[in-house]
């Protein structure tokens, strides 16, 4: 029997770093689906024209990407199942015969340009625009072929569009990593016992401590905090908090601090409990420590 091929949705063209992230997640049976933008890829899962989607939900430099939360907060009809950390070494990307030199504009997704602040600051003479995807600025780069134009992006993005990678690694640290999570139409518990991590979206009163009180059963009941996120819902100073904690799937304390932060909360949505990223199982994440990084 032939296995089903799972379609993946992501932002950006074939070769950007969320590509990376489902083949990490998936290292078969998978086909990347691209879309422009973060509700397309969600739209996407909803509509079933890809079985799950993945989003960019933080990075080690930039810190969270306000776009992917307020996409998930808006889609109260799926779930997240699971996350993925690659290494995001960017490159500046030129087309074959170009060199630094020859260089005066580049182009990448904002969030990539962010990144390499200091690259920028070291090279006013560069002219910086951003766009939609660092594979799609790695696909523009191609297909305009001007030694003056280059790209922000992967290796892997000049090996599919064939472009020279003119300076490698110039992201701000050599740490560099973005985290990604999985959408989906259907909830996918792990087995129990599995080192797992919730997510949920809450909101509370406007009263002093509010907010320390929908979060206190964490702390008595041992459960450690991952990530606090605050997102504002669209009226005047008022805010929803992104909270992941960690835990193994079917803790009994999991269910007890749940109904206790429901109580406490305005309210209380639950994204959804998936397995924590494992690098040793499926990849490895991070800089390894000694090797050169070479600049202009």
């Amino acid at each position: 029997m032939t296995p089903k091929v799972l379609c993946v949705a992501f932002q950006g063209e074939m070769g950007a770093y969320s590509e990376e992230a489902i083949h990490q997640l998936w290292p078969s049976d998978v086909e990347p689906l691209p879309h422009r933008d973060f509700s397309d890829v969600i739209e996407a899962v909803q509509k079933g024209i890809a079985d799950r989607g993945i989003i960019p939900i933080e990075n080690t430099i930039v810190g969270g990407i306000s776009a992917a939360h307020d996409v998930i907060t808006n889609a109260p009809d799926l779930f997240v199942t699971g996350e993925a950390v690659v290494a995001v070494h960017h490159c500046l990307l030129g087309p074959p015969g170009a060199t630094f030199a020859t260089v005066k504009m580049v182009l990448s997704h904002p969030v990539a340009l962010a990144q390499c602040g200091n690259f920028f600051a070291k090279h006013p003479k560069l002219e910086v625009h951003p766009v939609y995807d660092t594979g799609g600025a790695a696909l523009d780069v191609s297909n305009v072929a001007d030694p003056e134009i280059a790209a922000v992006a992967s290796r892997n993005a000049a090996t599919r569009y064939k472009l020279d990678v003119l300076v490698p690694n110039i992201e701000d640290r050599l740490d560099n990593q973005t985290r990604f999570l999985v959408v989906s139409r259907t909830p996918e518990p792990p087995p129990l016992g599995t080192p797992s991590r919730t997510a949920v979206i809450i909101s509370h009163a406007d009263r002093p401590g509010a907010l320390l009180h929908v979060m206190e059963p964490l702390a008595r009941h041992g459960i450690d905090i991952r990530r606090l996120e605050s997102r504002p819902t669209g009226e005047p100073w008022s805010y929803l908090f992104f909270l992941e904690f960690d835990h193994a799937y079917g803790e009994p304390a999991v269910d007890i601090v749940l109904k206790e932060m429901t109580e406490a909360a305005r309210s209380v949505r639950i994204l959804g409990t998936f397995p924590r990223w494992n690098p040793g199982r499926r990849g490895s994440i991070g800089w390894h420590a000694g090797l050169p990084r070479p600049m202009p």
